[in-house]
């Protein structure tokens, strides 16, 4: 018996459809497309016929670093060179650094200290830190009996005519300049003049019996004793040394002229000036009124500041 199939519609078979299939899923007959994504360089392109669409993204460049150029963000693509570090020089307490990354090499340079002086604490030279304090003046909390310009202070010396005998007067500063200097003070560079006009006046009945014998000496708020040499050279100059900021230092001081020097009346006055000549800004002269009595039998021209200083004594800081 013959069995007959009947096509009730129309048909392609079993090979028409495999051939559908094909075109289906494995050509873009259909316009069923496999785009890949974009790139930077390519647009979206079908993985079967090559197909694009769009545009390529291009590229992201990230900006170069030090150890990097610029790099794209997607591809990793390099263009230009690394920037290198930009290292800033080392400091006491940061090693070399680099500008941009932070980067550092090698180690801080550390503190390079100095000494502390009278008018310092301990300093570093290369980046001013500074550390403890100031080396204490040798008068430092030291009671002085300090005059003040333009006000007169009691002052006890020994009679011209009799060294046994006490007189009591005044002194004052009556005028007081720091200058660059005068025919009389002759300027020197670097230095300034601290210049006191003083006068002293004596009265009662031992002063207009012996007159008076005033004695004046120097010494140093920092160090006490000045010692001023006895010795002046032909400028009317006599050297000391000072203590200004850990190094001696030459200074030079002058007495000037007697601008008076005689009675008025009950009144025995006298009045000159005292200069000293030191670096600019120094501030540690002490101009000291002491008993002439304390002389005794000496021949110096000053005596030191340490063997007539006391809380009595009336004391000008020149400064």
């Amino acid at each position: 018996m013959k069995r007959i199939l009947l096509w009730t519609g129309v048909g392609i078979g079993t090979a028409g459809i495999v051939v559908l299939l094909i075109l289906l899923f494995c050509t873009c007959t259909f316009g069923n497309h496999q785009f890949l994504n974009a790139t930077c360089e390519t647009p979206e392109t079908c993985a079967r016929c090559g197909q694009t669409r769009g545009e390529a993204l291009g590229h992201d460049y990230a900006a170069a670093t030090c150890e990097t150029p610029e790099t794209c963000t997607r591809c990793g693509l390099t263009r230009g060179e690394a920037l290198g570090h930009d290292y800033a020089e080392a400091t006491c307490l940061a090693p070399e650094t680099c500008a941009r990354c932070g980067q550092t090499h090698g180690e801080p340079l550390g503190h390079s200290m100095t000494d502390a002086t009278f008018q310092t604490p301990q300093t570093c030279v290369r980046c001013g830190y500074t550390e403890g304090e100031p080396i204490a003046a040798a008068l430092a909390g030291k009671p002085l009996n300090e005059l003040t310009v333009g006000v007169p202070a009691p002052y006890t010396t020994a009679s011209y005519e009799d060294r046994d005998v006490d007189v009591t007067g005044t002194v004052e500063i009556t005028n007081y300049v720091v200058t660059e200097g005068s025919e009389v003070f002759p300027p020197r560079d670097g230095y300034e003049w601290h210049i006191a006009t003083i006068e002293l006046v004596f009265s009662g009945d031992d002063a207009r019996k012996n007159g008076a014998q005033s004695a004046v000496t120097f010494g140093d708020y920092y160090l006490i004793d000045d010692q001023i040499a006895a010795r002046e050279d032909e400028n009317g100059l006599r050297p000391f040394v000072a203590d200004w900021y850990g190094v001696r230092v030459q200074c030079w001081q002058k007495t000037g002229p007697n601008e008076e020097a005689d009675w008025y009346g009950r009144e025995l006055r006298f009045t000159w000036r005292e200069g000293v000549l030191v670096p600019k800004g120094y501030d540690g002269v002490l101009l000291i009124f002491y008993n002439y009595r304390l002389f005794g039998d000496s021949t110096r021209l000053y005596l030191p500041a340490s063997e007539v200083l006391d809380e009595t004594t009336p004391v000008f800081r020149m400064k």
